[in-house]
């Protein structure tokens, strides 16, 4: 994509992992949530990992591919779906899953807000919606798990993330939240 190719080089010490390949990459609406969750994508690309926004079940979430074939998924609370903006939720949760063996799911993070008053709260749920605690739970997990190829320092990636998100800056105009996505025939 053209904005990932104008990216400031001076700005980060790795090369992102590239984009996502699908038609969807070059549409605004998709655009625009790219945009919102590159406080998210931006350092695990950093990191070598691909990184996609999807739909869940009622909100937009981030699929991350790992090397051993499992993937994480990071999202906000699904039930019930959040008035917050795509990118900006109240917390967010993280899971390992793998497509062949149920064994590998685990929840890595969880800062999203508990409403039973019975039930005790995560430690990340102080965190909330903030990017900076997220990456670094799924940095010392994966790193655990020997499944982080590179490691970009925090500071190289906050420094130039502005940057680095490979989409251009939201017109000033401002663009809605996209709707879901239509369905698209699988791809082969």
């Amino acid at each position: 994509m053209a904005a990932d190719e104008t990216n400031s080089v001076s700005a980060r010490t790795t090369p992102l992992a590239p984009l996502p390949d699908h038609r969807d990459v070059n549409t605004p609406w998709w655009q625009e949530l790219w945009r919102r969750h590159a406080h998210i994508t931006t350092p695990l690309r950093a990191r070598g990992l691909s990184c996609d926004i999807e739909f869940g079940l009622s909100a937009y979430i981030v699929r991350v591919s790992l090397p051993d074939a499992s993937c994480l998924i990071i999202s906000p609370p699904q039930e019930p779906p959040s008035e917050r903006p795509p990118g900006d939720p109240e917390g967010w949760i993280v899971t390992r899953e793998h497509p062949d063996d149920q064994s590998h799911f685990e929840v890595l993070y969880d800062s999203a807000p508990c409403d039973d008053p019975g039930a005790s709260q995560r430690p990340e749920a102080r965190h909330g919606g903030s990017a900076q605690p997220l990456v670094e739970a799924i940095d010392h997990r994966l790193g655990q798990l020997g499944l982080l190829s590179r490691h970009a320092s925090p500071s190289a990636v906050g420094v130039g993330l502005q940057h680095l998100t490979g989409m251009p800056p939201a017109p000033a105009s401002g663009v809605s939240a996209p709707p879901p996505p239509a369905p698209h025939p699988p791809r082969h």
